[in-house]
């Protein structure tokens, strides 16, 4: 078992000499295995090890059993033991997601907490070939695309998985060799779970009636595809570095770029881009990605949302990818402006109010960040905020007056642009939007006596 554990370790280059490594273990034969393997090559790499264990808080009395158990085997092997205590299921309420899900994010969560602080390099998992297996089978079920027949990949990131080449069968007789105990989660023989019934239903039953490894030749399978989907991957990365514009916090892709891909390209194009907001493709579905690409056809302003408050807009010749919730929020903000003073605004930008004289005109720069009004038809407070619904403006050398929105279309102003953009208003009569036109209504004129001079310094 060692000389295999060392072969997959070397193959993938997942260990290094004086690595710091964090390791998962929920006291079950995988982890188990995977921790005394590891303690067998500890002093050859000069190794650092840490153990995590994670409470679910799920099963009880049971639970609180399993974590003594694995704090007590760590105490035997002088090997430095964390303990997270988290409620699964109301996690999963809180979040909207399955257990399964949830239990998943809190785990990885705990396992990166302690990686930063104990100064580790590398989180062990003790995922395995029949784990391979079952997750293939199982992302074939929920109509996943190639992706999903990757399985689990043997490195991602700071993750390694020594033990994925490793089957079940090996992994108990290892320890059984060795005379090391271990728990077992009850609730891993119940079928209430779709993994397991997979593990428990499925997986023997084509054994039985079908004389194949389905093991062995799903793993094989996945190998053949984490090899395709490591070079269609970077490719689509090039792409995407090529037709994607981030700005803001949005992606914005040219819809021209996109429809000369390869529809394979295209979408991983779209994962991509969901990615780059989310941090990862949870949730984001065959469907979502498809919706996406079918809005590129559909009049400007279109829009679908997206798990996670993600939401897509066609804009034009471009597709923009934003989180809904940032702008909802940042669209609520106003500030009162400090005339005479500096006003901080945050998002909103930063911003110098003075009173001049007409003899200081002459010496000022201005542009389309700096403008000047008639301080005496400023008739009550200024704020810098957003756009909402009502707003107007008498638009700087032109008749009449006209809604933000309509002032925004007549200029062409992409729809996702003008949430972006700060106002400074009196109520709902904006003054200046800012780097655009300030308003006729509050000018300087000939017989104006107080000018206010307000200068728009940066954007955080």
């Amino acid at each position: 078992m060692i000389d295999s554990f060392k072969k997959t370790i070397n193959e993938y280059k997942m260990i290094e000499e004086g690595d710091k490594i964090v390791i998962g273990v929920s006291g079950g034969p995988d982890s188990i295995c995977l921790l005394n393997l590891l303690l067998e090559l500890k002093e050859m790499y000069e190794l650092k090890l840490f153990v995590v264990h994670v409470n679910h808080m799920l099963r009880g009395a049971d639970a609180d059993s399993d974590a003594l158990f694995v704090e007590k085997f760590c105490e035997g092997i002088n090997i430095p033991f964390f303990l997270f205590k988290e409620d699964v299921r109301r996690y999963a309420e809180e979040k909207g997601l399955s257990e399964e899900a949830a239990g998943r994010e809190i785990r990885y969560s705990a396992f990166n907490e302690v990686l930063k602080k104990v100064g580790g390099n590398k989180i062990a998992i003790a995922h395995n070939k029949n784990d391979v297996a079952e997750t293939v089978l199982l992302n074939i079920l929920r109509g996943a695309g190639t992706t999903g027949l990757v399985g689990i990949k043997p490195v991602n990131g700071c993750i390694i998985r020594p033990l994925i080449r490793t089957t079940r069968d090996e992994i108990l007789d290892y320890l059984t060799s060795k005379d090391f105990g271990y728990v077992i989660d009850a609730t891993n023989k119940e079928d209430v779970y779709r993994r397991n019934r997979i593990r428990l239903k499925l997986i023997p039953f084509i054994e039985e009636n079908f004389d194949v490894d389905i093991v062995e030749n799903l793993y094989r399978t996945s190998q053949i595809v984490l090899d395709d989907e490591d070079y269609l991957s970077r490719e689509s990365e090039k792409i995407f570095n090529e037709i994607a514009d981030l700005d803001d916090g949005n992606v914005k892709l040219d819809i021209d770029g996109i429809k000369k891909l390869h529809s394979s390209i295209r979408r991983r194009i779209i994962r991509l881009a969901y990615k780059k907001l989310k941090g990862n493709f949870n949730q984001l579905t065959f469907k979502h990605v498809e919706d996406v690409l079918n809005i590129m056809d559909k009049q400007t302003s279109s829009k679908i949302d997206l798990p996670f408050e993600i939401e897509v807009i066609k804009s034009y010749n471009n597709l923009i990818f934003r989180k809904r919730a940032f702008y909802e929020k940042r669209n609520l903000k106003e500030v009162k402006l400090n005339i005479p003073g500096i006003t901080d605004g945050g998002c909103l930008g930063i911003y110098k109010a003075e009173i001049i004289d007409r003899k200081s005109i002459e010496k000022l720069n201005l542009g389309k960040y700096h403008k000047l009004f008639d301080m005496d038809l400023l008739d009550g407070d200024i704020t810098v905020r957003y756009r909402r619904i009502g707003d107007y403006i008498s638009p700087l050398n032109m008749k009449g007056t006209k809604t933000l929105k309509e002032y925004f279309i007549d200029e062409k102003i992409p729809r996702e642009e003008r949430d972006k953009i700060p106002l400074l208003a009196i109520g709902s009569s904006v003054l200046w939007i800012v780097g655009y036109r300030m308003s006729e209504k509050y000018k300087v004129r000939d017989d104006t006596k107080k000018i206010l001079s307000i200068e728009y310094i940066k954007q955080d």
